[in-house]
C-alpha cells in the first residue's frame, strides 16, 4: 500500500465518470475500495480493481432511498475495523432541466435526495468507524450552481449549494474528534456523461478539465498528513496543494466557503 493511503476508501458514484476513476486510482494504491452505485456498473468497477490485484466490494443501492442506503452501508461496516478511512461522495444526478415554472418538484425532490441525502447517508453510516479510529478524510463534490446561478439545472444547483454548507457544518462537527478533514470540490468541466447531458441541453462549456485533475485532488487530499482548508469549498485549480502536508492554514476564509467571492 502507498504510504498515507487509507486502509479503506468508500466511493459513491463508482459506476462511472469521476467516481469510477477515483475508485480505480485507490485500488491501484492498495486501499480496499467499497464501490457504491445504483447500477450494476458498480460491480464492474469492483471487478476491475480485483482483476488488477486489488481488494474491492460493491454495493448496489439507489441513493435517492437514503434510509435504505444508510442501512446497507452500516450493515456492510458491521464487524469491520479500520484505522484510516477515506470517503468520496461523487454520486450525483442533474435533475430536471428548465425553470421552476416548467419543471416538476417531484424531480427536484429526487435530485436532492440523491445528491444530498443519499451521499450524507453514506457518510453518516461510515462515521462510527471513523470516530472510533479518530481519523477520517471526506470529499464531497460541488459543481455548477454552487458558486453562481445555474438556471439550466436548478435542482442540481440547489443540491450542490446545500452540500457546501453541509461540509462546513461537518467540519465543525468533527474538528475536535481526531485527525479529520472534510472538503467539497468543484471539479471543473470533466468530459463525463453528465457533461454530455449539459451540452445536449445547449449548455456552453468553455474549457474542459482532464479527469486526472479531480482524481489527483482527491488522491492528495485523502492521503494528506494534514489539511489546512478543512470545511472548504475548493475549485480543482485553486492553490490547494499549498495547504496540504505542512500544517499551514489557508487565510482565504471567505473565498473557500459558501459565501465564496472571487
Amino acid at each position: 500500500m502507498t504510504e498515507g493511503t487509507p486502509e479503506l476508501v468508500v466511493v459513491t458514484g463508482a459506476g462511472r465518470g469521476i467516481g469510477k476513476s477515483i475508485a480505480l486510482a485507490f485500488g491501484r494504491l492498495g486501499a480496499e475500495v467499497l464501490c457504491i452505485s445504483r447500477s450494476d456498473k458498480t460491480e464492474q468497477t469492483a471487478a476491475e480493481i480485483r482483476a488488477a490485484g486489488g481488494k474491492s466490494e460493491a454495493l448496489r443501492v439507489d441513493l435517492a432511498d437514503f434510509a435504505e442506503t444508510g442501512k446497507q452501508v452500516a450493515a456492510w461496516f458491521e464487524g469491520k475495523k479500520y484505522g484510516r478511512i477515506g470517503v468520496v461522495l461523487a454520486a450525483g444526478v442533474l435533475g430536471p432541466a428548465g425553470t421552476l415554472a416548467t419543471t416538476s418538484l417531484a424531480e427536484w425532490d429526487s435530485a436532492f435526495r440523491t445528491n444530498v441525502m443519499g451521499n450524507l447517508a453514506v457518510a453518516q453510516a461510515a462515521l462510527p468507524a471513523m470516530l472510533e479510529a479518530r481519523f477520517g478524510r471526506l470529499v464531497f463534490f460541488a459543481g455548477g450552481g454552487a458558486a453562481y446561478a445555474y438556471p439550466m439545472f436548478p435542482a442540481y444547483a440547489l443540491s450542490k449549494t446545500a452540500l457546501v454548507r453541509a461540509v462546513e457544518n461537518l467540519h465543525e462537527d468533527l474538528k475536535d474528534s481526531g485527525d479529520f478533514a472534510v472538503a467539497i470540490l468543484a471539479p471543473g468541466a470533466v468530459d463525463t456523461e453528465i457533461l454530455a447531458a449539459v451540452r445536449a441541453q445547449g449548455g456552453y462549456v468553455k474549457t474542459t478539465v482532464a479527469m486526472e485533475e479531480p482524481v489527483g485532488f482527491v488522491r492528495e487530499f485523502i492521503n494528506a498528513s494534514s489539511v489546512g482548508f478543512s470545511g472548504g469549498f475548493v475549485h480543482v485549480r485553486d492553490e490547494w496543494a499549498t495547504y496540504l502536508n505542512n500544517g499551514k492554514q489557508t487565510e482565504k476564509k471567505d473565498l473557500w466557503k459558501l459565501r465564496r467571492v472571487e
